[in-house]
């Protein structure tokens, strides 16, 4: 599956390697190979949904701050970039803010242009802050304030390589996950509530 806000670039890519065949088969083969990698960028695979709180975004833990509840994410090329809510609850807002796009790994990421959700949950809130990378420019939102959510509900699209933070309330939950850790979206459980786990 093809998520949405990235369906039209692969269309757009195989409609140019089948217009190409007939002239120039080269740019035709090009296309095709862009066509499978964008494919692959922009896949949106089913996932089983994990227990406890689970990861908002696939990629790897870059740094994690028990103190500020704090689980901050990189998302790689080879990523899926699909994210997922953490914990069921209701959109509290949506606010776009522009900024810089420096790499997703420099330490720099945090002035990059970035979609931050909060969420209210049965343990407080919860903020999403999505950046984007040098490649990564836009963040297609799925969701609207005052919106209800499932656990692991689709979020939103970030188009190529990016960084994902989550804030959890500190004093209620226990993060399970360590720097260096690979995440999946949805599936992998980030942190547990002190009083017990999250079904």
């Amino acid at each position: 599956m093809i998520a949405k806000g990235g369906r039209l670039f692969v269309a757009l890519s195989a409609v140019g390697a089948a217009a190409a065949l007939p002239f120039l088969p080269i740019l035709s083969v090009a296309f095709a190979c862009l066509t499978v990698f964008l494919a692959l960028v922009f896949r949106d695979p089913r996932r089983h949904i994990g227990d406890g709180i689970v990861a908002p975004a696939d990629g790897t833990v870059r740094t994690v701050d028990p103190e500020q509840g704090l689980v901050s994410i990189y998302l790689a090329l080879r990523n899926v970039h699909v994210t997922r809510a953490p914990i069921e609850g209701v959109v509290e807002r949506t606010v776009h803010s522009l900024g810089r796009h420096s790499p997703a790994f420099s330490k720099k990421t945090s002035e990059n242009e970035r979609v931050e959700i909060s969420l209210k949950t049965r343990i407080g809130r919860i903020s999403i802050v999505e950046m984007t990378g040098a490649i990564a420019r836009r963040i297609v939102p799925y969701v609207s304030e005052g919106q209800p959510l499932g656990k692991g509900q689709k979020l939103s699209l970030i188009r190529f390589g990016s960084r994902v933070d989550i804030f959890l309330p500190p004093s209620a939950v226990r993060i399970v996950v360590r720097k260096g850790q690979k995440l999946r979206a949805g599936t992998t459980s980030i942190a547990e509530v002190c009083d017990g786990g999250v079904e």
